[in-house]
């Protein structure tokens, strides 16, 4: 395949982010987010938390208020809307939640997280490492989506590695969802969606931990679904340019960016 890196799981890899594309959908995964290397990688992501410096945690709470004085509106994890829903004690689906990270940061931005109220859906082994942190009564994990209300579904850095991404509308109609916000996710814009494929790479680690297919989605082709499920689309954030993550692709695929935004169900 063109453009593929070659470089093998658990060696150095000089391309850490995105290869390809191909024209037809290959299931290239070799479950990066399980493995071995990914969860090594989530252990020292925590203890970085934990063993934040008192400089660390300035820096950060003054990136706060700089997005704030900008228009930005909204924290580190969610935006300030969401905040004060989950502070109501909306019921949260935190969807590729992971161990409990974005749980863990709205913790940290003294974000009222009510008892019984939080459910991440990850795979097990994040569960596992996930339920020697937190209680259960604090957060709970599932490996699949129950067929249960929720007020509100987070979709950080998350939307891209769901290959049937349209499926997830007709879903949040069964849950009733009134709100959803998506987060870290790349979308197109002036050109249809394509899938390529990832080296799950974190700066943090200087190795290739496996591979990912990851969708880039058409951001006309997103807002014509969300239309098609009555959901208000609400950009709560300047777009991030993302385009020279995809140098290696031809010109009319790189035009990417980052845009946080929220979806509000529209009434009857």
């Amino acid at each position: 395949m063109k453009n593929r890196d070659k470089t093998a799981v658990g060696d150095i890899s000089p391309w850490p982010y995105f290869w390809g594309p191909f024209d037809e959908f290959q299931a290239i995964s070799q479950k990066g987010f399980s493995s071995d290397a990914w969860m090594v990688h989530c252990e020292r992501y925590h203890l970085s938390i934990m063993g934040a410096s008192p400089l660390d945690v300035f820096i950060k709470n003054l990136k706060k208020i700089v997005k704030i004085m900008i228009g930005r509106g909204f924290r580190t994890v969610v935006p300030s809307l969401i905040e004060r829903k989950i502070s109501a004690g909306a019921r949260v689906l935190d969807i590729g939640g992971g161990w409990g990270d974005n749980f863990y940061q709205l913790k940290l931005d003294k974000v009222n997280v009510h008892a019984g109220t939080y459910t991440v859906l990850d795979n097990e082994r994040q569960a596992a490492f996930g339920k020697t942190i937190f209680s259960e009564n604090e957060i709970s994990f599932l490996s699949e989506i129950p067929q249960t209300h929720f007020d509100i579904v987070l979709l950080i850095s998350t939307l891209q590695y769901i290959e049937d991404w349209k499926s997830l509308f007709a879903t949040f109609d069964k849950l009733d969802i009134q709100y959803v916000y998506i987060s870290r996710t790349p979308f197109l814009y002036g050109a249809p969606s394509f899938c390529a494929v990832q080296s799950l790479t974190p700066p943090t680690l200087a190795y290739k931990i496996g591979e990912e297919n990851l969708h880039v989605i058409a951001f006309a082709e997103f807002e014509e679904v969300c239309a098609a499920h009555d959901w208000r689309v609400k950009k709560v954030s300047r777009r991030q340019n993302y385009s020279k993550q995809f140098r290696r692709m031809p010109k009319n695929k790189r035009n990417v960016y980052y845009q946080c935004i929220i979806l509000e169900k529209i009434a009857d």
